[in-house]
């Protein structure tokens, strides 16, 4: 538990925003009802469910990595590439958020709750991914100076 503790602000918001999509992927995003007949699909089984699973799997992804890193024993690299985690975060959590924008946009009459909860979990790793990028000086105008603008270079 004091592990936990140690994450920082923008890595506390993709693990929570994370578990909460997962939780929320079982939850009605299309629901129809008519007279007696009923008829619901989560996110996993959704019309045109490709986006909506790859937004999911985008948000355990990014969760798994910040705790892997942080609270496991493995040992992580510091960049993916030429991009930081909190870019890669920042990429994937934007990708993620605009999937599921994609899927509202395609059918608006018959989304239920969970689509919506789906939309605000999605951008909030988005802003979870910008957190860590910036917490790490990881844009462009911070990179080098240590993560304050016009600061010295390390």
């Amino acid at each position: 538990m004091d592990k936990l503790k140690e994450l920082t602000l923008g890595e506390k918001i993709i693990v929570a925003a994370a578990v909460v999509l997962f939780i929320d992927s079982f939850l009605p995003w299309y629901s129809i009802d008519i007279s007696i007949f009923h008829y619901s699909r989560n996110g996993w089984q959704a019309p045109n469910s490709f986006l909506s699973v790859v937004a999911i799997l985008l948000g355990i992804a990014m969760a798994a990595q910040v705790l892997v890193s942080r609270l496991g024993t493995v040992d992580m690299p510091d960049r993916m590439g030429s991009l930081g985690w909190g870019m890669v975060h920042l990429i994937a959590g934007g990708v993620a958020f605009l999937f599921v924008v994609i899927k509202w946009l395609n059918n608006t009459d018959f989304t239920a709750y969970g689509l919506y909860l789906g939309l605000i979990c999605t951008a909030a790793l988005a802003f979870g991914g910008f957190t860590v990028a910036k917490e790490r000086g990881e844009f462009p105008a911070t990179r080098g100076t240590g993560g304050t603008p016009g600061g010295p270079s390390i």
